[in-house]
């Protein structure tokens, strides 16, 4: 029986904190697509990464995670010409 009702809790937590951890995946799966008046807190840059393989000289999507003034950690999405075209392809 004791075990019956320590096990209860124990499902609680753990239901909870797996909620927690899918509504993070959520909020950082989607992130803003940037336009041009859009106002951007940005106080520290992540990381960038493309979203595609740009091979040849074309706007592609990147993707930039920074940290804003308040330290939240934000997502934005916009297009930039490919690493190709500073090499002359």
């Amino acid at each position: 029986m004791t075990s019956k009702k320590m096990s209860k809790p124990a499902n609680l937590v753990l239901a909870s904190l797996g909620l927690l951890l899918s509504l993070g995946a959520l909020a950082e799966s989607a992130p803003t697509t940037y336009t041009y008046d859009a106002n951007l807190d940005i106080q520290n840059v992540l990381s960038i990464s493309s979203v595609e393989e740009g091979r040849t000289c074309k706007p592609i999507d990147y993707i930039m995670k920074y940290a804003d003034s308040s330290g939240k950690i934000q997502t934005v999405k916009y297009k930039a010409l490919s690493d190709a075209c500073s090499r002359g392809h």
